[in-house]
C-alpha cells in the first residue's frame, strides 16, 4: 500500500485527493497546508493525519503531491527529493528557470519518479490528437498554432491575483499550452513574444500574451492568449506536409491533399470518458509500481519555465530569444 502525502490543500488538491480516492494500492497518509485548520479539514475528510511540518509528512509518505503555488514548489521538491519521496508536482514546475532547474538538478540526482500535472497530455482529444500526428498521416510539421482566449478577470480573490504568489499567465496557465505543442511537435530553438496585462492594478500579472516560435525541426509554432477576451476561442491546430488537423470543442478534425472530404475524429471509446485528471493520477501510481516513465516529467517541466520566461523577457527587450 502506497502511503502518499498532500502539500497545499486548495482546489486542485481536492481533485488529487478525489481521484487518489479512486485508485486501488493507495492511501492518503498525510496532508500539510500553511493554514494548520485547513490541513486538518483536509486529513479529516480523507482520514490521515495533519502535519505541521514538511519533515514529518515526508517521514510518513512514499510520494507526494506538491499543489502549493508554484512560487513555492521549489521549498517542497527539493526536500522530497532528498528524502527520497517520489513527486507529482502540480504545474508549472516553477517560476524560474534557476527554481527550475533546481529542482531538475535534484531530482536526477536522487533519482526519484518525479511528474508534472501536465493533464493535457491525459485528456481524451489531445490523446487522439497526438495519435494522428504519431501515425505519419498528416506529414512532417511545419506549423503548429493554438488559440485560447476567454473571460477570467478571476472571479474570486485567489493566489493567482495575490500579489504575492502571482506570477502570470505565461508562466502559470500557458505551461499548458507549450508542453502541449512540444508533447505533438518537439522542443523550441527561440522564441519571440509580447505581453500585456488588463490588470494595472497587478504588478506583474500578465494576462494577454502573443509569440512566435521556432521549433528544433525547422517549423514554426504560434500563440495567442488571453484572460481578458469577452468571448471564449480555443484551438489547436497543425499544417503538415501531406495535411492539416484541427482540435477544438473536443473534437479532432482533419484533411488530406488526396482525401474529399474531411475526417471527424469524436473521442467515444470507453476508454475516452476517463477524465485527465483522473488517467493523470493512475498512470502516476502506475508508475510507482512499475517503475516507468511519467506521462511528464521534470525535464518537461522544465522546458516550460524555460520558455515561458523567454516569452517574458522576449517582451521586456523586444527581440527575440534564443533557448538554444
Amino acid at each position: 500500500m502506497l502511503r502518499i502525502g498532500i502539500v497545499g490543500t486548495g482546489a486542485i488538491a481536492e481533485t488529487h485527493a478525489g481521484n487518489l480516492a479512486r485508485v486501488e494500492g493507495v492511501r492518503i497518509a498525510g496532508v500539510l497546508d500553511a493554514v494548520p485548520e485547513r490541513a486538518a479539514a483536509m486529513a479529516g475528510r480523507c482520514g490521515a493525519t495533519a502535519y505541521r511540518s514538511l519533515e514529518e509528512l515526508l517521514a510518513a509518505v512514499d510520494a507526494v503531491y506538491i499543489c502549493t503555488p508554484p512560487r513555492f514548489h521549489r521549498e517542497a521538491a527539493l526536500p522530497a527529493a532528498r528524502a527520497g519521496v517520489h513527486v507529482f508536482c502540480e504545474k508549472p514546475l516553477a517560476v524560474t528557470v534557476e527554481d527550475a532547474e533546481a529542482i531538475a538538478a535534484a531530482v536526477e540526482s536522487a533519482g526519484i519518479t518525479f511528474a508534472v500535472g501536465f493533464n493535457f497530455r491525459t485528456s481524451p482529444p489531445f490523446m487522439r490528437f497526438k495519435e494522428l500526428v504519431d501515425s505519419g498521416e498528416l506529414g512532417d510539421v511545419y506549423s503548429f498554432w493554438g488559440v485560447r482566449v476567454l473571460w477570467l478577470p478571476h472571479l474570486a480573490p485567489n493566489w493567482r491575483t495575490d500579489p504575492r504568489f502571482l506570477c502570470g499567465m505565461t508562466v502559470e496557465s500557458m505551461s499548458h499550452d507549450f508542453d502541449f505543442m512540444r508533447w505533438l511537435v518537439g522542443d523550441v530553438t527561440s522564441v519571440m513574444g509580447k505581453v500585456a496585462t488588463s490588470r494595472p492594478d497587478l504588478d506583474g500579472y500578465d494576462n494577454i500574451m502573443s509569440a512566435v516560435m521556432t521549433l528544433k525541426s525547422g517549423g514554426m509554432a504560434s500563440f495567442h492568449s488571453s484572460w481578458a477576451s469577452h468571448l471564449s476561442v480555443t484551438q489547436y491546430g497543425l499544417i503538415g506536409t501531406q495535411g492539416t488537423a484541427v482540435c477544438e470543442r473536443g473534437v479532432v478534425r482533419w484533411k488530406r491533399e488526396d482525401k474529399p472530404s474531411d475526417t471527424i475524429i469524436e473521442c467515444n471509446r470507453p476508454e475516452d470518458q476517463i477524465p485527465s485528471h483522473q488517467r493523470e493520477t493512475e498512470r502516476f501510481i502506475e508508475c510507482l509500481y512499475t517503475g516507468q516513465q511519467p506521462v511528464a516529467d521534470v525535464r518537461d517541466g522544465l522546458a516550460t519555465v524555460r520558455i515561458s520566461q523567454a516569452i517574458l523577457e522576449s517582451s521586456r527587450q523586444n527581440r527575440a530569444i534564443s533557448l538554444d
